[in-house]
């Protein structure tokens, strides 16, 4: 198959998705309408994320790269997850850069999103209760890693699995950068947090600053800041009763060993130990000093996706040799990667 055959079979998804994008348009009204129940995100965090994350305008180098790194296969499969909705579009177009044979199984919890991109784009992919990939096929899986260990072992022989599963973002504040400049970053590190309630692979859960505990604190406090101006415009959404449980033990743990700063409904948590600390998902941050980032990070490197980074370039080159897996961006562009191929570049064993 040809290069621009296999670009074709991708036109009519990004004309999906960029028709969906629009707030104005009666395709986008409705669409919102759908996933706001579906995600459990409120209004405004659903239209956040159509218009910030869904990658309806692929440079051509974003596709060319999109093409190189996707293996033909003779039919494509895609099992999607619930908890970062607009990356159904990415992972479909990985399955259609692959097949003309794609066959799609929406999450239980969120099927709305591929529902609508194939509403877009009808005769693309097919929707499926059940996916049942032969030898040879290729089935790009997406969620926690107990779920993908369970998809594995299902699997018939001869079937590739690609992988993708529990994974976090990383903020890294390299120096001490003046007043304004930590205030732009910290605004858009806050709109990194916000986007999906933080409960995507690629993000933030932990900000690591190099600069000592004194400037951590100030961080800290100001990102909380940030975190509530920016609720006035995006609202959380529905917590799920679990998520609740796990950030009222975070808000009682962090106050006990460090200290917490209120952001909105969240926390912003900071303590002197340099090892790094997950905040639960929901809009909630641990800022940290690290003398040595990846001493810091330990065995959780493992599960690094995405890394935001300001600062010292030489650190920068350091970290992207040192965590090769991970995604290096400003900040701001953790949830916004470019569509040129899988999000999570990790490789490592489930």
């Amino acid at each position: 198959m040809t290069a621009a055959a296999r670009r074709a079979r991708l036109e009519p998804l990004l004309e999906s998705a960029r028709t969906l994008s629009d707030a104005a348009s009666e395709r986008g009204r409705r669409g919102r309408e759908r996933l706001v129940a579906s995600t459990g995100l409120s209004s405004a965090g659903v239209d956040f994320a159509l218009q910030r994350c869904l990658e309806g305008e692929p440079t051509e180098a974003e596709l060319d790269a999109l093409l190189q790194s996707t293996a033909e296969a003779p039919s494509a499969h895609v099992l999607l997850s619930a908890n970062v909705f607009v990356a159904a579009h990415r992972a479909i177009a990985i399955a259609l850069a692959a097949s003309k044979v794609v066959h799609v199984r929406a999450s239980r919890r969120e099927p709305e999103m591929a529902d609508l991109l194939l509403a877009g784009a009808p005769g693309s992919f097919q929707l499926q209760a059940e996916l049942k990939p032969q030898p040879g096929d290729h089935l790009w899986a997406y969620g926690n890693d107990d779920t993908l260990r369970s998809v594995a072992r299902s699997l018939a022989p001869g079937v590739l699995l690609h992988a993708h599963g529990s994974g976090f973002g990383l903020g890294v504040i390299a120096g001490r950068p003046s007043d304004a400049m930590l205030e732009g970053l910290l605004s858009s590190f806050a709109e990194d947090i916000t986007l999906f309630d933080q409960r995507g692979c690629l993000s933030p859960r932990a900000l690591l600053v190099t600069a000592g505990p004194e400037l951590a604190r100030d961080v800290a406090r100001e990102l909380a800041a940030q975190l509530a101006a920016i609720e006035l415009r995006v609202p959380r959404g529905r917590l799920e009763p679990h998520e609740a449980a796990e950030i009222s033990a975070y808000r009682d743990t962090a106050s006990f060993v460090g200290e917490l700063f209120p952001a909105g409904l969240g926390f912003v948590s900071v303590g002197a130990s340099e090892r790094v600390v997950l905040a639960p998902a929901g809009r909630n941050l641990h800022v940290l000093p690290s003398t040595d980032i990846t001493k810091s990070l330990g065995d959780l490197a493992a599960f690094l996706t995405s890394c935001a980074i300001a600062g010292d370039s030489e650190l920068c080159g350091a970290l992207e040799r040192a965590l090769p897996g991970a995604r290096f961006c400003q900040f701001g562009h953790m949830q916004r990667p470019p569509l040129d191929g899988p999000v999570d570049r990790r490789k490592r064993q489930l």
